[in-house]
C-alpha cells in the first residue's frame, strides 16, 4: 500500500508539472449578428468559449500552441420562415473551420508566442464591428427543419435572397463572462443528430463545394 501511495503521489505531482508547464488560457466572447428587416433589427448572439494550450513538442514543425472552442453558430430569426445562420466557419464553403479560434486574436494582433501577451486572454475586454473581410461563413435554410434545403450567402446578397426589405446591419464581437449558449437546437432541430455524427449525418448540400458539418453549428 506505501508504494501504492507514493505511485498515486508521483502521478498527482506530474500531472500537476505538467499543467504549470503547459497551461491552457480561456476567454469568451459573443457574436451577434445584425439585420434590419422592414426598418425593425432582427439579432441574434452566441457566446463561444475559446482555449489556448500550450503544448509540448516532439517533433518539428509542430504547432507549440493547440486551439479549440465551445460554442454555437448564430442564429437569425427574419420573420416568414426566413433566416440567416453565421456558421462557426468562413470562407465560401465554410472551409476554415478554426475560425471562432481566431476571430478575437486577429482583432487584438497578439503575440501568443510571448508569455505575458498569452497569459492576458482571460483579461480581454472590448466591443467592435467585426470587418466585412472577417465574415464567418453565411447560410440560410428555406425549411429550418430540413437542412437539405441551405445554401450559402453572402452579405450583400440579403436584398436578393429575402426581398428588398431586408438588409445586412453586420456583425458585433464582444468580450464577455457569459454563459456559452445553447440554442441552436431549438432553431434547428436536427442539429442534434449532426454533431452526434450518427451515420447518414451528413448533408452534402452541393456537392463537392458544401457539406453541412457539425461542427459548423456546435462544438
Amino acid at each position: 500500500m506505501k508504494w501504492l501511495g507514493i505511485a498515486f503521489a508521483a502521478v498527482v505531482a506530474g500531472f500537476a508539472l505538467y499543467k504549470i508547464s503547459y497551461p491552457t488560457h480561456t476567454y469568451r466572447y459573443r457574436m451577434t449578428v445584425n439585420v434590419e428587416v422592414d426598418g425593425q433589427m432582427r439579432s441574434g448572439s452566441s457566446v463561444i468559449e475559446a482555449h489556448v494550450s500550450k503544448q509540448p513538442v516532439f517533433l518539428p514543425g509542430v504547432n507549440p500552441l493547440g486551439y479549440s472552442e465551445r460554442g454555437e453558430a448564430v442564429f437569425v430569426d427574419l420573420g416568414g420562415q426566413r433566416n440567416i445562420v453565421a456558421l462557426l466557419a468562413s470562407g465560401p464553403y465554410a472551409e476554415g473551420a478554426a475560425y471562432p479560434s481566431f476571430v478575437v486574436l486577429q482583432h487584438f494582433r497578439l503575440n501568443l508566442f510571448d508569455d505575458r501577451q498569452l497569459a492576458s486572454l482571460s483579461q480581454l475586454r472590448g466591443r467592435w464591428d467585426l470587418p466585412s473581410k472577417d465574415l464567418p461563413t453565411l447560410a440560410t435554410f428555406s425549411n429550418p427543419g430540413d437542412p437539405t434545403t441551405a445554401k450559402t450567402l453572402q452579405a450583400d446578397q440579403l436584398e436578393q435572397f429575402f426581398g428588398p426589405d431586408v438588409r445586412w446591419r453586420g456583425i458585433v464581437i464582444e468580450m464577455t463572462t457569459d454563459a456559452v449558449t445553447h440554442v441552436i437546437e431549438s432553431k434547428l432541430p436536427w442539429v442534434t443528430k449532426l454533431t452526434a455524427g450518427l451515420a447518414g449525418s451528413n448533408v452534402f448540400v452541393s456537392p463537392g463545394k458544401f457539406t453541412l458539418n457539425g461542427p459548423y453549428f456546435k462544438r
